[in-house]
């Protein structure tokens, strides 16, 4: 009997060690997916000298467990743990919920909440810029552009170095093909030339009328656009920077630079855009 007593009791202390675990799993478990927006190196600790352990390529779907302060996203690849730059991924989370609550509610308080939805995005468009834009150029496209009255194309074979830049071929005219370095953090956009070294080309996250450090001179947020139209097409929340030339650029998302004016004068301005 007291043998009977003891399995019995042992049984249900082992059970509800199984529940206790089971719900605890789930408690600390909480995934997000993502998109890759545009391909990255996945690596096997949350550093840039983390060993490279595959690719991420544009349009994949990948499944994130947390996100660090320090802008690293540890996901799971190939059903190991891994880790990728944030920034590269796009998160669908809050659109979800979004859809969610206009499933249950009523049609005419859905409309009310989408009129409202709509100019709260216009003001934060003329505001600053959402941590989920990217305004880096997408490395399995070719841009075409007119620099100085001169045609050039500028391209990149998805070639990292050690520290995250990714580097970038531009060909304008007959001029030589010069090599640019191009890499974009929680902080900012960055590019770096041969002559001039790193200079930051837009700040994140940013503001109209913000001024920050290029390189050793300053630039300033001047526009963010809605929407602005060059040759190559339409594009949506454009940043306007001035920098200490006098000189404005203007950026897209998943673009990088589009146009440049200078005196009044277009200097440089995107012609097309091709995907590889």
């Amino acid at each position: 009997m007291k043998i009977v007593k003891t399995l019995l009791s042992f049984m249900v202390m082992f059970a509800t060690l199984i529940t206790f675990t089971a719900n605890s799993d789930a408690a600390t478990t909480k995934t997000m997916n993502a998109k890759v927006a545009n391909s990255v190196y996945v690596r096997s600790q949350p550093s840039v000298n983390g060993k490279k352990v595959g690719t991420l390529w544009k349009g994949d779907t990948v499944i994130v467990y947390s996100k660090s302060k320090t802008g690293w996203a540890k996901i799971k690849f190939n059903k190991k743990t891994a880790y990728v730059y944030a920034s590269y991924l796009t998160f669908a989370k809050k659109a979800g919920k979004s859809t969610t609550q206009k499933q249950t509610t009523s049609s005419k308080s859905t409309s009310k909440k989408t009129v409202a939805t709509k100019k709260t995005t216009t003001t934060s468009k003329s505001t600053s810029t959402s941590k989920k834009t990217t305004y880096r150029p997408v490395t399995t496209n070719t841009y075409y552009y007119v620099e100085n009255g001169k045609n050039g194309k500028m391209y990149s074979t998805n070639k990292r170095n050690s520290t995250g830049w990714t580097y970038w071929y531009k060909k304008t005219g007959t001029d030589k093909v010069q090599t640019i370095l191009v890499r974009e953090s929680a902080q900012g956009l960055d590019y770096k030339f041969t002559k001039t070294g790193t200079v930051r080309q837009i700040v994140y996250p940013f503001t109209k009328g913000q001024v920050f450090k290029a390189g050793t001179k300053n630039s300033k947020i001047v526009y963010i656009l809605n929407k602005m139209t060059v040759k190559a097409g339409t594009y949506n929340t454009v940043v306007g920077v001035k920098a200490a030339d006098g000189s404005i650029t203007y950026y897209a998302p998943n673009a990088g630079a589009i146009k440049t004016i200078k005196n009044n004068k277009t200097i440089f301005e995107l012609t097309k855009v091709t995907t590889k």
